[in-house]
């Protein structure tokens, strides 16, 4: 994979520490650390222990949440970054990295997911349909948005106040839902002009290069806790896979029926990509949990991460003003591969459909419920106070629909669920409860 990036110059270089109102540097902390303190310590990010990663916790499970998730994916950006700090580079390569700040990585990486909403993509569809006349809802848009304006540390201004470094970061898809760029988009139009000062000094819609590396430690990371995780919990039969045969021809199989490939040929890369990231994997055996396969699968997972970390590069491309970012394709397909397991052997499962049936109507009756709460009229004793206080007497419609998507999106799974009851009359709730005053 390679993907282009422009070098800042001049004046520009300065700016990206900048933020949106000046505030003193502070004497021990460079700007990026300042920066990811200040998402770590966020409710935002408090929120992600109580949304999952795939799926809840079982009894003797204990699966990764956005939040160990989070965490993890920080760690690698930052380990990306610091590698391409020591290198010895040249030409372009040497200037778009001597701009990379590995604390600022870091930072955009902890805040990449603050925007997912409980159940992570089935509510993320019942929030963009169910706030379409207001610009629809993406859980990429929503971390800018939290960042940027839903935040709180001071009233003036809104939002953690982050450089512009780390901003750009976590725009991993730097346009609007109307642009021709893809079907993902990370900006709302209520967003424009704090992503317009952001932006102030891009020259194209191409992501940063800590986007760049925060998007990759993303996909690597998801990729190898997720199929750890599985495999422990007896859903991914990776001693089956690694030893070829049967369940590696059904896996083919199922890439093709599921549409995890693109054609024959595709599903042959991935398979292929499997066996050989499963040539790491020492283990012949259902997981047990006896000491020596958990030390094998925890050398596993750490040699694997260490190779896609070394698999990314900056290089002079030889394009004025251009630097290319290469990350080896036969690692990138091995990610995409492990990636393709969790998603054929746990998302597909029947069981985890039973839920999200569930979840999607959860989700559709809190926006229904807190919608009619904001019109004129309405019960706005409903809506915790710092929504009430966010509700314009003169509000449009689509004003409501995107702050009910904002209230819906700032919930745990666990607030989403018993406010559900709740209002929905199936539990009983009480007058000290503190479920109603959610963020």
């Amino acid at each position: 994979m390679r993907v282009y990036l422009t070098v800042p110059v001049g004046e520009q270089v300065e700016r990206l520490v900048d933020r949106q109102l000046g505030e003193t540097p502070a004497r021990w902390r460079g700007a990026g650390e300042r920066d990811r303190d200040r998402v770590l310590y966020s409710s935002a990010f408090q929120r992600l222990g109580g949304v999952t990663q795939v799926t809840a916790p079982e009894p003797g499970h204990a699966f990764h949440t956005r939040l160990t998730h989070s965490l993890k994916v920080a760690q690698v950006a930052r380990a990306c970054a610091r590698m391409l700090k020591q290198q010895n580079l040249t030409g372009t390569a040497a200037q778009v990295v001597a701009c990379l700040d590995p604390e600022a990585v870091e930072a955009s990486a902890l805040a990449h997911d603050l925007g997912h909403p409980p159940f992570g993509h089935i509510a993320e569809e019942r929030l963009d349909a169910n706030a379409v006349d207001a610009g629809g809802f993406e859980g990429n848009a929503q971390s800018f948005r939290i960042l940027t304006r839903l935040a709180v540390q001071a009233r003036n201004p809104r939002g953690l106040n982050l450089t512009r470094q780390t901003l750009n970061g976590v725009l991993k898809y730097p346009w609007v839902r109307a642009s021709a760029h893809g079907t993902k988009w990370g900006i709302y139009d209520d967003d424009l002009v704090a992503f317009g000062w952001v932006r102030e000094d891009s020259a194209s819609v191409e992501p940063s290069l800590g986007a760049r590396l925060m998007d990759w430690a993303d996909d690597l990371t998801y990729a190898v806790h997720d199929v750890d995780d599985f495999y422990r919990a007896g859903l991914i039969p990776l001693d089956r896979l690694a030893s070829g045969g049967a369940e590696l021809e059904r896996f083919h199989a199922r890439l093709l029926e599921t549409r995890q490939a693109n054609s024959k040929a595709d599903a042959d890369v991935l398979v292929n990509a499997l066996r050989d990231a499963l040539s790491l994997f020492k283990i012949s055996e259902a997981y047990s949990g006896a000491e020596d396969q958990r030390i094998a699968l925890r050398g596993f997972g750490s040699r694997l991460i260490g190779r896609y970390v070394e698999a990314v590069e900056v290089r002079d491309p030889g394009i004025p003003g251009k630097a290319a970012l290469v990350i080896e394709d036969k690692l990138a397909q091995q990610v995409r591969a492990l990636k393709a397991a969790t998603w054929l052997y746990v998302v597909r499962r029947p069981s985890l459909a039973v839920m999200q049936h569930g979840q999607r109507l959860m989700i559709d009756r809190l926006f229904e419920w807190y919608y009619d709460a904001t019109a004129l009229g309405g019960d706005t004793r409903l809506l915790p106070p710092t929504y009430q206080e966010r509700l314009s007497p003169d509000a449009t419609s689509a004003d409501r629909m995107r702050l009910v998507a904002d209230l819906i999106a700032s919930l745990s799974e666990q607030a989403a669920i018993e406010l559900h009851r709740r209002l929905g009359g199936t539990g009983p709730g009480s007058a000290m409860d503190a479920t109603a005053r959610v963020h």
